[in-house]
């Protein structure tokens, strides 16, 4: 039987990462990792143990993606964390369109039967959830008043929208919530990452007092969801990607107090920032990918367990 063809932009990415270490245990998948420079997929294939493996192929850029035949086409790339980002939110908009415009060429002119898999966000329902996103949840845009926090949501949701026009198309947006594995980049600057990097350094960790509520979705779930919509065959569709059960944070604070001994600090007055709006509640009940047949297996909590393990390695408790 000949393995289907994987086409994987941003192949060095958080989430191409995991999807690649999952494909690889797969073996059911060719893979074409198409990256701007090869050195950091290398290195990173070196570590997992598949540098050797035939079930891939290096694409440094993506001046021949157009040429060749694949069964699926999965877009990782993104601009980064706003840590990366440095203010340029105009690259929200470029980039997303200059790759997805690419793929969309590719699925009209080459091979019309593809997958194209496109990774959205929550961030698709607005800018500040009040409470857990439902299928009937609104995004309300003042449009006289847009905030450089609502450039982002504006970018997934016209993305998602100029994916169902092409409905004769296959397309699959996936919004992830909230994603973790033992890839994560460490400086992103999100909650998670801090708290681990207080860890390793043996730092008290600063918080605030608000509680915020998070969907980490685990490698294996974000696969399985993927597996779920490659035999799906005919498709054009969006799904809002959930864990098993949503974590709060004092239920992460509990674990790494419990398990690492990690000491943190509340102050009520430390700002909670982010580049597309503040998002206490993040997660969704709109569980409409069981329409293919995606059912979680882990948990937030799960995730974070397992996944951190790789990250902080044989430290214990002070």
């Amino acid at each position: 039987m000949n393995k289907q063809k994987i086409a994987i932009l941003g192949a060095t990415s958080h989430i191409a990462k995991g999807l690649i270490s999952n494909f690889f245990q797969s073996g059911d998948f060719e893979m074409h990792l198409y990256i701007r420079s090869s050195d950091k997929i290398k290195d990173f294939l070196e570590k997992i143990g598949q540098s050797k493996s035939k079930d891939y192929a290096i694409c440094e850029g993506y001046d021949d993606f157009l040429k060749h035949h694949y069964d699926v086409v999965i877009n990782c790339v993104g601009v980064g964390t706003s840590n990366k980002l440095q203010g340029n939110y105009s690259n929200y908009f470029t980039v997303t369109e200059e790759y997805d415009n690419l793929v969309i060429k590719y699925l009209q002119n080459i091979n019309p039967d593809a997958l194209y898999i496109s990774f959205s966000s929550g961030a698709v329902y607005g800018r500040e959830l009040k409470e857990s996103a439902e299928e009937n949840s609104l995004n309300c845009i003042k449009v006289n008043n847009i905030l450089k926090e609502d450039y982002y949501s504006i970018v997934r949701l016209n993305a998602e929208t100029k994916h169902r026009t092409f409905n004769n198309l296959n397309i699959v947006d996936l919004r992830l919530f909230s994603y973790f594995s033992r890839f994560i980049d460490l400086t992103d600057g999100y909650f998670i990452t801090e708290l681990l990097n207080s860890l390793l350094s043996k730092e008290t960790f600063m918080t605030n007092d608000q509680n915020i509520i998070r969907d980490y979705v685990h490698p294996k779930d974000l696969f399985s969801i993927i597996k779920k919509c490659i035999e799906a065959k005919k498709i054009n569709a969006a799904f809002d990607v959930i864990s098993a059960k949503p974590v709060e944070k004092k239920e992460i604070l509990d674990y790494f107090s419990r398990e690492y001994g990690l000491k943190y600090k509340t102050i009520s007055s430390l700002a909670n920032t982010s580049a597309t709006g503040s998002k206490n509640i993040y997660y969704s009940k709109y569980n409409n990918s069981s329409s293919i047949g995606y059912k979680p297996e882990f948990s937030s909590l799960d995730t974070i367990q397992q996944e951190s393990k790789y990250i902080l390695g044989n430290l214990t408790k002070l």
